[in-house]
């Protein structure tokens, strides 16, 4: 007697990896662990941390589970929120090739997650035709939410480098107190070499320059004599001491002062 199997039922059959939200997941952790120890300052532990979400999320994919949209959708938040400036400044202006493409690759493969990781979307069956463009345009947004142009005058980038050095440092700014001489723009740099953000921020002026990890953003004022208080506006780096000072004078005073903490940004961009 011939026996009769019965056809394995959808359920029984093993189910095909998902390869699209799989590559974007795996993308998204190998560039924030680049991110985290290459391209910022110093090594990032905390940055470094996030990529255990999409790592999770690629894992799932694998299997696949269904649970792996959860740590996929979160992966995506968290790197966005919390490496707004920091991404933007390395789409913006990275200095350098390599920032730029991690930060192209990272925004780029969170468009895919999120139109993979989402259910019921109607891109989610061509994930990374639709997620690509999503991808860019969280890109945009993130540059356009935290844009991160230098108003350097007319500086030359020659300059620009030349310029006296605020370093930034965990936490307080060296050096604190800053004089200059009224009558013209004054230009400073501001250095990060830690590995977190912080950033100049002079409440009365509406003044609020973030500079992310291992970079520099350069500042011009030209304002009326008097001292104006400076902070790091990032987190609770105001109540850690990270505090300053910046005293403008108005009889040439403090004409020594400025060429050790400033350089006359209209001038400097004239003396060829």
């Amino acid at each position: 007697m011939t026996e009769i199997r019965e056809a394995p039922t959808p359920t029984d059959r093993p189910q095909r990896p998902a390869v699209a939200p799989f590559a974007a997941t795996a993308t998204l952790a190998a560039t924030t662990l680049l991110s985290a120890l290459v391209t910022g300052g110093a090594p990032n532990p905390a940055t470094a941390s996030v990529a255990v979400l999409p790592l999770i999320a690629a894992f799932g994919y694998l299997r696949p589970a269904r649970w792996a949209a959860v740590p996929a959708v979160l992966s995506v938040v968290a790197l966005l929120t919390m490496r707004t400036a920091d991404l933007s400044h390395d789409l913006v202006r990275p200095g350098e090739v390599l920032p730029f493409l991690v930060a192209a690759a990272t925004v780029l493969a969170s468009g895919v997650v999120l139109i993979a990781a989402v259910p019921g979307l109607p891109g989610r069956g061509r994930a990374p035709v639709v997620g690509l463009p999503l991808g860019a345009v969280l890109g945009l947004g993130l540059v356009l939410v935290s844009p991160q142009l230098d108003d350097t005058g007319e500086l030359t980038p020659e300059q620009v480098a030349a310029l006296p050095t605020v370093a930034m440092v965990d936490f307080r700014f060296e050096p604190g107190q800053l004089t200059v001489a009224e009558g013209r723009p004054v230009a400073f740099r501001f250095a990060n070499d830690t590995d977190g953000a912080h950033s100049f921020a002079v409440e009365s002026l509406g003044i609020d320059v973030t500079v992310p990890a291992g970079r520099t953003r350069t500042v011009v004022v030209d304002l009326e004599p008097g001292t104006y208080p400076f902070v790091c506006s990032v987190g609770d780096h105001e109540e850690d001491g990270m505090v300053g000072r910046l005293t403008v004078v108005g009889d040439g005073r403090a004409a020594g002062h400025a060429e050790e903490t400033g350089t006359g940004a209209e001038g400097a961009g004239h003396d060829h």
